[in-house]
């Protein structure tokens, strides 16, 4: 069963664990199809444009507050959480990458249309990189540039193969959802939690600010008075056992300019679709940094300084920053 609202307030003013975070939010839960999802809103009188952040699978969106701090500068900031991240309900089932976007999508134009936003700026990590790509190729000038972070590009082959699969021959043929399954779910305290992760699997490297917040926004004290993970593990595996079948065409149709910021030492499986994607269109710009597919937790300020860059100056910004030591390498 999901926790309740109730109980993730209790936890979001509950900061003793994490750094408060230097931005002011607003946060609501807004009715959506099959659900509702969390929305944090940062609204500023006069800011020229606003970014809009989706997170990866798993991490509830408030575990970058480190990275979102270094970004936001003078604009707006609309954060959303996917269902079963941070304050949104999981529902019964996953309802599917398009379904996802979509109602990413219908939040941002509402709100849009309710706050007057003429500049949207689309950012995104991994699953959250994949839905602002699916958002923009449904609408082609919903925002002016897309910053995508080590997005979650399947090679076609691999889409192809999972949507022939039934579930349990993504379990046999799949370790990363078996792994997640099996994921541990329950800890004694919040500080168990961060040992427990700390260095290990898909945190090692994290900076200490990084994987407090995402043991503070991503886990919940339950009933128990245990420390426990708000996105069930069936919800996580059963996004990284499917994929949407209108990626790779969307990527061919974007037409804002699009920067691709990918880990040096990501998943072979990602370095192989976003070489093939450097061939599709020439408004993909990619980017090479230090660190692995979780690399604006393992560089915040780094990775923040490099967005507001592109942000503000597009690849001319990245060119400024090309002599620091966490660009590797870029195109253009």
């Amino acid at each position: 069963m999901a926790p309740s609202f109730s109980g993730f307030s209790r936890l979001y003013h509950d900061t003793i664990g994490a750094d408060v975070s230097r931005i002011s939010y607003q946060q609501q839960n807004f009715p959506v199809q099959d659900g509702e999802l969390s929305v944090h809103l940062q609204l500023l009188n006069d800011a020229p444009r606003t970014l809009h952040f989706l997170h990866g699978n798993g991490f509830a969106v408030r575990s970058y507050d480190a990275l979102l701090e270094g970004i936001v500068g003078q604009d707006n900031l609309m954060l959303q959480d996917a269902a079963g991240h941070g304050l949104s309900l999981a529902g019964e089932q996953f309802v599917g990458w398009e379904r996802s976007s979509e109602r990413f999508q219908a939040l941002l134009m509402q709100l849009r249309a309710k706050h007057d936003w003429s500049s949207l700026i689309g950012i995104g990590h991994s699953f959250g990189g994949c839905m602002t790509l699916l958002m923009n190729a449904r609408e082609a000038n919903l925002f002016q540039k897309n910053i995508l972070l080590d997005p979650a590009l399947y090679p076609p082959e691999m889409i192809e193969l999972l949507m022939t699969l039934d579930p349990e021959e993504k379990r046999r043929k799949s370790p990363l959802v078996r792994q997640t399954e099996r994921r541990r779910t329950h800890w004694s305290s919040f500080e168990e939690v961060v040992d427990s992760l700390r260095g290990r699997g898909t945190f090692a490297g994290w900076q200490e600010r990084c994987l407090r917040d995402y043991v503070q926004y991503s886990t919940h004290e339950n009933g128990a008075g245990e420390r426990e993970l708000n996105c069930p593990p069936w919800l996580e595996a059963a996004v990284f056992g499917s994929s949407p079948l209108a990626l790779w065409s969307s990527l061919e149709r974007v037409v804002a300019p699009t920067f691709v910021l990918w880990g040096t030492n990501t998943l072979d499986m990602f370095q192989a679709s976003y070489r093939l994607a450097q061939t599709l269109n020439p408004n993909l710009h990619f980017i090479e940094v230090q660190g692995d597919h979780c690399f604006m937790m393992q560089y915040p300020e780094e990775t923040a300084r490099l967005v507001r860059a592109i942000i503000d100056q597009g690849m001319e910004g990245v060119r400024a920053l090309a002599h620091s030591d966490f660009i590797i390498n870029f195109d253009g």
